[in-house]
């Protein structure tokens, strides 16, 4: 039996997120690629990817569509590990331009003035060139960097490479421009068309979310472990998307949501919390800066709700499983009579005892949450011991009160040791329970017999 009845507390909430988000259908199609002006408006995906490779996801996760420029950060680290950052640097800024993606946008040295704008994005696409001439040879490179990244091997969308390249006349003009420039200098429209290539690899959310942990990760994939990217070049490029990623709307992007971010006019948005998690969003209404309308608006709700703006530090970034054993090895008795202690003698390996220390914050509460539902068959009560925790914000006490509302009418039961009420906020009655919460005590062995007596309950039910 599940420990939870139905979707995960975390699948429930993103559920919200994406019914709050769905509404008004603000927002436009990017019909200057006419393959993407007949993809479906409607289409609305989201994905988690957590440290430890779990991923949630939700609506059109499984939807594929094309990356765009989301591919840019990836494109620019593949370009960083091949010819190093000085030499990279000498040819790309890392400013912010303030202009739109596709403007012809040069710094005084005639460098493009970030990686993130389609000048430095064609330019970073030169510099792998440069390192294998061969087109199709560099780009099945790219694909399994990409591939490696995600998690699983990604491939091209055909219709919408060729439609980029009849209608990528913008495009051309800037990578010509370059040239004239002597900044870009392999072959111009070998350059163009290795950019167009990397911008029609077909991606899914749960795609941009691992690639996004990976990210998170330091360069290595939370699923397969295996290092995809140095943490050096991970760390420039986490960098240059926190400044430059969402073009000319980064300055509201990292005052509100605060996650390094990449968008793409395919409708998709891939953000990174460094350390814990990475988040991919689809719906491809595009706003005026380029960015999904409905992409933004989940990006900001599950920033602000989970408290995930890199800023908003927590002395430690996930929670730790101090210990974890059966109430056999408490050793502590508690006052039964002689019946009850026959029953239950050999019964204290059914009661599991978590003890937690740390800050709890929305990755860590998730680790805990769904260690528990996925060992729920290994006992009937579960204790947490918060002895030792320090902090818990408001998304993770209500993570925690909703678990215990749903344990209620189900086989199973937890109780919280919570002594300095770090998770459930102390009333003014000691008497009164708090709402939605079945048992939380101050002490161990409080907690000890609150199980006991379920465990006696169960008895007594069951006959």
């Amino acid at each position: 039996m599940s420990l939870f009845a139905g979707p995960s507390l975390v699948e429930s909430y993103l559920e919200q997120i994406h019914n709050s988000c769905l509404a008004g259908g603000e927002g436009a199609l990017a019909d200057y690629i006419p393959e993407l002006a007949g993809v479906d408006p409607a289409g609305f995906g989201l994905s988690l990817a957590l440290h430890d490779g779990y991923v949630y996801s939700i609506a059109d996760a499984d939807i594929g569509f094309t990356i765009q420029s989301v591919s840019k950060p990836l494109t620019y680290a593949l370009a960083l590990t091949h010819k190093g950052f000085d030499a990279v640097d000498g040819r790309i800024g890392v400013e912010p331009s303030g202009e739109a993606f596709n403007e012809i946008s040069v710094d005084s040295r005639r460098r493009p003035r970030n990686p993130m704008i389609n000048a430095g994005a064609i330019l970073s696409a030169s510099l792998l060139l440069e390192v294998q001439p061969n087109v199709d040879m560099a780009f099945a490179e790219l694909v399994d960097f990409y591939s490696a990244c995600a998690g699983r091997k990604l491939v091209l969308d055909e219709d919408v490479y060729r439609s980029e390249m009849k209608s990528g006349a913008r495009n051309r003009a800037i990578a010509y421009m370059l040239q004239s420039f002597g900044v870009l200098q392999a072959e111009p429209e070998h350059a163009i068309d290795l950019y167009f290539r990397q911008c029609s690899v077909v991606v899914t959310t749960d795609d941009l979310a691992v690639i996004g942990g990976t990210l998170a990760n330091g360069g290595v994939n939370p699923r397969t472990g295996r290092r995809a990217v140095s943490q050096s070049v991970v760390q420039r490029v986490l960098s240059v998307m926190t400044t430059c990623g969402m073009y000319d709307g980064a300055g509201d992007w990292v005052t509100t949501v605060g996650l390094p971010a990449k968008s793409g006019v395919g409708g998709g948005i891939m953000a990174v919390l460094p350390g814990q998690l990475g988040i991919g969003v689809y719906s491809p209404l595009l706003d005026e800066h380029g960015n999904s309308v409905r992409g933004v608006k989940a990006c900001k709700r599950l920033s602000s709700d989970l408290g995930l703006h890199m800023f908003n530090v927590a002395r430690e970034s996930r929670v730790t499983v101090r210990g974890f054993y059966s109430a056999h090895e408490l050793h502590m008795t508690t006052d039964r009579s002689d019946s009850e202690r026959r029953y239950l003698h050999g019964k204290h390996d059914r009661i599991r005892i978590y003890e937690l220390q740390g800050d709890l914050t929305f990755s860590g509460t998730e680790s805990v949450l769904r260690r528990l539902r996925s060992s729920a068959t290994e006992f009937e009560v579960a204790i947490l011991d918060l002895s030792r925790v320090d902090h818990v914000d408001e998304v993770s006490r209500s993570m925690f009160v909703g678990a215990s509302q749903n344990l209620q009418g189900l086989q199973r039961s937890a109780v919280i040791v919570d002594p300095d009420g770090v998770v459930i906020k102390r009333r003014s009655h000691a008497s009164e329970p708090a709402r939605g919460v079945q048992f939380v005590v101050t002490t161990m062995h409080e907690a000890l017999t609150r199980a006991e007596d379920f465990l006696l309950k169960l008895a007594v039910e069951e006959g």
